[in-house]
């Protein structure tokens, strides 16, 4: 309950926090209707006296009504409210005795009790009414929300089905919308209320003989009700519940109220408390939120391939991960005081907001890291092409880097761009300079496939299938799996460059990659499109996750093709080195002998290690190295070792002096070396006397 200034202000009272606040303390957590009346009256009579409105003495009584024209301050509201309540536990009582003994005097004082209720419900709207500009627009429609439901359950107790359902229906409807207008708070105090009201709608329209009674849930059969019954006939609703046309058009008035103060554009509505993703659709309880994330999609769709609006739109999306993550704590901390379905579903609605704000930061991160790495292979000739598409090369060492294209600093393509954050590759050669942008965007690849399982780990299983969370996690993995096929086909070229001349590691990478990145990427790739999401409407982070993210079966032969035509190229260069050498140098054995035949390159063997490591090492070592080396051919040559290497091993030997006498005959004392003897003295000399 907030205070008012005194220059007259709108009065602001929270109603449905002060009824669950209130319920919840002081008996209904434990449905101790009784508790709860005995709280409601001892607290009225202490409002009434803080106001002066005290109904008489202790020897007479003086009846003094709270009308429309004396509230001037929010006790006066919560005099109406305690009354209502004070009623209602009362009913509610009355209710659990009458199920007991079945005693009709019991009920006859349950109906007067509820339409005392219903009495205090109808002062309380209309003294907080809207067309009054006493209280503020929220106010006036939860204290319409709460008559309603007053009314409702009357209607239910008296067996006017109807009527109970016309009422339930309203103010559901009434509820749903404040709980859109709201705060996390709000949205959990308004679903508290509607869980209130489900047993009267569900009841009510089997009663009522509604179509699908038994099988709809109960926001479906209100949303059928309103719209049929309500909307399609105005006429009717207006006979059935009187203010009708009141209650809608203060309705349309806060909502038109909340989006103008939001923001001035008036498209926000169709962004409003909706997120859509990859073909599905979460609800959340944030205006604000809506607002940034209508403003981070038109950053990212009039972005281009310049960094500078990139740059924006992922400033935009930083701010919707910043508001989507207080979000969710605001959602937490009113969940614990206010428990429900659907507040746990507004935790992970803002959980889903916060993937996606991830996701589409390291989308712009990894669309530019790919973007630069292409302009600049590209520009050194040795780019990926189609696989339908003849290659780039004309001669048989053209994929190989000269020392001037591969040793070229400050890469023209970067600058214009931008560089990666902190200049990380503009102080690198070209060729350097797109292993290291494909190294960054596959960290990015499995950052963000950490974050989205972690994400996903706490979030309600409807809200992950509403994301299609799974397919997010396969997709990402094929991603980051095609990139290390297309980092190690760029290593290569690195490798083989004439900067560094490492013919056999370039061979050796490319065997690796095409023996066993392609098979693994193809294989994720596949599971990846058998699950892949149909988007019926093309959002800006939709189109870019397709680019930058989904890997197709195409992309994967494009990179094996590639890697296929650069080997015969290094294996031939490799034999132009061997020939090249002098006589001496073609006569060794070992690595060269085998790059003298380009048919004889390197061969790829399993790898011991990954046989007998551990299971969690094993999966990040190779399963088949190149064999560099050929232990059968190689032969040992004897070293010459100086004797100075001999007496550096005997002086940490420890002799057995008492073992050396005896076996020389002479007795411990001459062993030990006090004699004269020849082995004594020999022995003496060197380490001294034991």
């Amino acid at each position: 309950m907030s205070k008012t200034s005194t220059d007259q202000a709108p009065i602001e009272f929270g109603i449905f926090g002060y009824i669950h606040e209130s319920r919840q303390t002081y008996g209904l957590r434990a449905q101790d209707y009784l508790r709860y009346r005995r709280f409601c009256a001892h607290r009225l009579r202490n409002v009434r006296s803080g106001v002066k409105l005290t109904q008489g003495t202790s020897t007479a009584f003086r009846k003094k009504e709270v009308t429309a024209d004396m509230v001037k301050k929010p006790e006066h509201l919560e005099i109406l409210l305690l009354q209502a309540e004070r009623a209602w536990a009362f009913a509610m009582d009355l209710r659990e005795l009458y199920s007991r003994t079945e005693e009709p005097r019991q009920r006859y004082h349950l109906i007067r009790r509820l339409r005392a209720a219903c009495k205090a419900g109808e002062q309380l709207a209309a003294a907080a009414a809207a067309s009054s500009g006493t209280c503020d627009g929220r106010t006036s429609l939860e204290a319409q929300a709460y008559k309603l439901q007053m009314q409702s359950q009357l209607f239910f107790e008296l067996g006017e089905w109807t009527s109970a359902l016309d009422c339930a229906v309203l103010s559901r409807v009434i509820s749903e919308q404040l709980a859109l207008l709201g705060s996390s708070r709000h949205y959990a105090l308004a679903h508290a209320m509607l869980e209130a009201l489900d047993p009267i709608v569900r009841l009510a329209a089997y009663r009522a003989r509604m179509a699908g009674a038994q099988q709809s849930q109960p926001a479906e059969l209100a949303a059928q009700w309103y719209s049929t019954k309500m909307l399609g006939d105005v006429t009717r609703a207006e006979q059935a519940i009187p203010g009708y046309s009141d209650i809608t058009a203060a309705l349309d008035a806060l909502v038109a109220s909340a989006n103008s103060s939001a923001s001035g554009d008036a498209q926000v509505l169709a962004y409003a408390n909706s997120l859509k993703w990859r073909g599905g659709v979460v609800s959340y309880a944030s205006q604000e939120l809506a607002v940034l994330i209508k403003d981070a999609q038109g950053a990212l769709q009039t972005a281009t391939e310049g960094d500078d609006a990139l740059d924006v739109a992922a400033t935009a999306f930083k701010r919707v991960k910043k508001a989507a993550h207080r979000c969710h704590s605001e959602a937490i901390a009113a969940s614990a005081k206010i428990h429900s379905t659907a507040s746990e579903a507004l935790e992970s609605a803002y959980l889903a907001v916060q993937l996606y704000s991830t996701c589409a930061l390291h989308l712009i991160a990894i669309a530019k890291g790919v973007g630069q790495a292409k302009d600049i292979a590209a520009k050194l000739g040795i780019a990926i092409e189609a696989a339908d598409k003849p290659p780039l090369i004309g001669r048989s060492h053209a994929w190989i880097l000269d020392s001037a294209a591969g040793g070229k600093r400050g890469s023209s393509a970067v600058s214009k761009r931008g560089g990666q954050r902190g200049g990380v590759t503009d102080n690198l050669a070209e060729s350097t300079q797109v292993v290291v942008l494909y190294d960054m965007v596959r960290k990015n690849l499995s950052s963000l496939k950490t974050s989205a399982a972690a994400m996903l780990e706490r979030m309600m299983p409807a809200t992950s299938r509403a994301v299609h969370g799974h397919q997010i996690i396969e997709e990402v993995a094929a991603a980051e799996a095609y990139y290390g096929c297309v980092r190690g086909y760029y290593s290569a070229a690195l490798h083989a460059s004439a900067a560094h001349g490492k013919l056999l590691d370039a061979l050796a990478l490319l065997d690796s990659t095409l023996s066993e990145d392609i098979p693994h990427a193809l294989a994720l790739a596949t599971a990846a499109s058998s699950h892949a999401v149909s988007q019926s409407d093309s959002l800006p982070v939709d189109d870019l996750w397709c680019r930058a993210v989904m890997v197709t079966n195409s992309d994967i032969d494009s990179a094996e093709h590639a890697i296929k035509r650069a080997i015969p190229i290094v294996s031939r260069l490799c034999a132009i080195t061997a020939s090249a050498d002098s006589p001496a140098a073609q006569r060794k054995s070992g690595p060269s002998d085998w790059v003298s035949d380009p048919t004889g390159r390197p061969v790829m063997v399993a790898n011991e290690l990954a046989a007998s490591a551990s299971k969690s090492l094993a999966g990040s070592l190779p399963q088949y190295v190149p064999k560099l080396v050929d232990l059968t051919a190689t032969e040992f040559v004897p070293v010459p070792i100086k004797p100075l290497f001999y007496d550096l091993a005997a002086s940490s030997i420890d002799f057995d002096m008492e073992l050396i006498g005896r076996r020389s005959g002479k007795s411990s004392t001459a062993a030990a070396g006090g004699s004269s003897s020849k082995l004594g003295s020999i022995i003496g000399s060197l380490w001294g006397s034991r």
